[in-house]
């Protein structure tokens, strides 16, 4: 199962499950991120319990064993206490232009294979209150109709049109307290310049660096940089350089991308975490919640994403300077990318990840961890309560 589960916490309440803008406007915005073909179910429990939205790609509920995936994406609400509960596939992003033909086809597969298993696993009473199809800036409702004898009928209402993202309430009231929107990724070709640009120098293994240090000077030296508009040969853009380059050099080495992870978990938290039993803690303990900082779209989460996206420009020529100590950063900063994701119950965006790094690193001796971690799943500890 590749599922994110990014729950809407007490700061926030999900709303309009009726209203297929709202709902498709307030996952964004839950998720940090614009959801693009997957399946996303929001469920409710008690009053005063915080909504869940749960995320499943399209493409493993088109795969063989879409059934025990579904299920499990299902059993997931149920155990966090749902009692009712949305659901909408988005096709694409929803907006773009698909052929209609396409579009028709994954409306009666996907539709019917998830009322199905819906109706079979859910207990009695267990509304599903909606579901709805988004696609080409268009949304249907689809509710199963009494059976065609083994035939499975569904009805489909006529198309209606989608508000824009920032003509619905929910974008409204982030403007209004001030919180970022989740927007389109953007190609950063200022990133890339810097991937070219990196000196990187082999980092001992008992180097006495704090990766902590480093860190912050990168994320300041990142944000000038993107702003900037100074050439390789400007002072500037060669002093940020060189902050850069300490952090990707130190990260390379294990120790000290995992030293920089356990930084993050210990952001926001009363203590330091024991660095020879981080994961092993963040599995059974729950009071070890990630900071705002670590989470989606935080300010330290943002910083190793284009952190990444900076040494995969280094990694992308083999004649660069270097280019093994870049790949091995690359892996570092994936790697902590993954069990920040993780960390967040982003099990879709960790799975992805760790996709991409056994592309990459066949070899790797992580992958299979991390994909056990994101693929069963297994669990942090926390859970967001109101």
């Amino acid at each position: 199962m590749t599922t994110n589960t990014p729950p809407a916490g007490s700061a926030r309440r999900v709303l309009h499950p009726y209203d297929p803008s709202e709902f498709l406007a307030e996952t964004r915005i839950c998720l940090r991120q614009i959801p693009t073909d997957c399946l996303i179910v929001m469920g409710c429990g008690e009053s005063g319990q915080p909504p869940v939205v749960t995320t499943s790609e399209l493409s493993d509920l088109l795969a063989p064993g879409w059934a025990d995936r579904l299920e499990q994406h299902l059993e997931l609400l149920l155990s966090r206490g749902c009692r009712r509960a949305s659901a909408m596939i988005v096709v694409g992003d929803g907006d773009g232009e698909l052929p209609e033909p396409a579009v028709e086809e994954l409306t009666v597969r996907l539709s019917a294979r998830f009322l199905a298993t819906a109706a079979h696993l859910l207990p009695d009473p267990f509304p599903l209150e909606s579901l709805w199809l988004v696609a080409n800036a268009q949304c249907r409702q689809v509710i199963r109709g009494e059976p065609d004898g083994d035939e499975e009928r569904l009805l489909v209402s006529p198309p209606q049109p989608l508000r824009p993202f920032q003509e619905t309430r929910a974008a409204a009231d982030e403007v209004l307290v001030g919180r970022s929107i989740p927007r389109p990724p953007r190609d950063e070709p200022r990133l890339e310049l810097v991937g070219r640009h990196l000196h990187l120098t082999r980092t001992a293994l008992d180097a006495a660096v704090d990766p902590g240090e480093l860190f912050a000077r990168a994320r300041d030296a990142l944000r000038r940089l993107r702003a900037g508009a100074e050439g390789p040969a400007a002072p500037r853009f060669v002093t940020d350089c060189e902050h850069i380059s300490e952090l990707v050099s130190a990260v390379a080495v294990e120790r000290l991308h995992w030293e920089l992870l356990a930084r993050c978990v210990d952001r926001g938290n009363a203590a330091p975490i024991d660095r020879e039993q981080l994961l092993q803690i963040l599995v059974r303990d729950g009071s070890w919640t990630p900071d705002v900082d670590v989470c989606a779209g935080g300010d330290w989460y943002v910083a190793i994403q284009q952190l990444r996206d900076v040494v995969a420009a280094g990694c992308a020529d083999p004649a660069l300077p270097n280019h093994g100590i870049a790949r091995e950063a690359w892996r570092g900063l994936t790697a902590m990318l993954v069990l920040l994701a993780w960390w967040n119950h982003r099990f879709a965006t960790a799975g992805g990840l760790v996709d991409e790094l056994w592309e990459r690193e066949p070899a790797s001796t992580l992958a299979p961890l991390l994909a056990r971690m994101t693929d069963t799943p297994i669990f942090p500890a926390w859970w967001p309560s109101p």
